[in-house]
């Protein structure tokens, strides 16, 4: 696999955002489906270039840029002060301008563009396609966007995973998601894990659940399928 570090104008005006990008085996292809990765409150760590890697593996330029300018927290609270020196909108400058990249790069069909988020990434993955016309949304274990009338823009269907014994994001607030979705006439396929905890994608902490996250890969891979690959030559 091909991986290589990049770097696009973003959300800073002071630097440029860095990025991990890494190309599917038959990167010379000029109609390529890409993901943008977003990390969670840990930062661009071995774990989220992992699963960049492997989203490359199924096929797509993939590319996880760095919110945090090259900072990585070993605990949650380390994560939370890192995050507290970042607004929201600089996040969604970093995501706009990971997404221009991609379009720019000659192996890239800049249609089939979508994004997949973890935690704090899951949250910016929705808030991103509320605000830019992206292909896909995956979302696992995000926050809902505020206000909700955002996800009247979403422009693409979304896919969601969550555990079913998170404590910060419950049922009612998947709830809500759903019925605000609905309302708006969206479409989505969002599943709730029975006793899942959040972060049960990640195996490198206790949270990791390997069932559970070999199904929501598994949902994950099949709807970038149909909604990034489908129609490709």
């Amino acid at each position: 696999m091909n991986h290589t570090r990049v770097e696009f104008p973003g959300g800073s005006e002071s630097r440029n955002t860095e990025g991990f990008l890494v190309e599917p085996p038959d990167r010379g292809s000029a109609n390529n489906p890409a993901v943008v990765v977003i990390h969670a409150i840990w930062g661009l760590v071995e774990f989220i270039k992992d699963v960049t890697t492997r989203f490359a593996k199924e096929g797509y330029v993939s590319l996880a840029p760095d919110l945090f300018g090259g900072q990585t927290a070993s605990n949650l609270e380390e994560g939370i002060k890192i995050k507290s020196g970042f607004s929201e909108e600089k996040f969604l400058g970093d995501l706009r301008g990971a997404v221009a990249y991609l379009k720019r790069q000659e192996n890239v069909n800049p249609k089939r563009i979508g994004s997949v988020g973890f935690c704090m990434g899951g949250t910016l993955s929705l808030l991103h396609a509320c605000y830019e016309d992206v292909a896909a949304c995956v979302v696992f274990y995000g926050w809902n966007p505020t206000p909700l009338e955002l996800l009247k823009n979403v422009s693409c269907p979304i896919l969601g995973n969550y555990g079913g014994a998170d404590p910060r994001i419950t049922h009612k607030d998947i709830s809500v998601l759903k019925e605000t979705l609905t309302k708006y006439g969206k479409k989505y396929d969002i599943k709730v894990y029975p006793g899942a905890p959040h972060a049960f994608f990640n195996e490198t902490l206790p949270s990791y659940r390997a069932d559970v996250a070999k199904d929501a890969w598994m949902r994950t891979i099949d709807y970038l399928s149909k909604n990034l690959k489908e129609g490709l030559i």
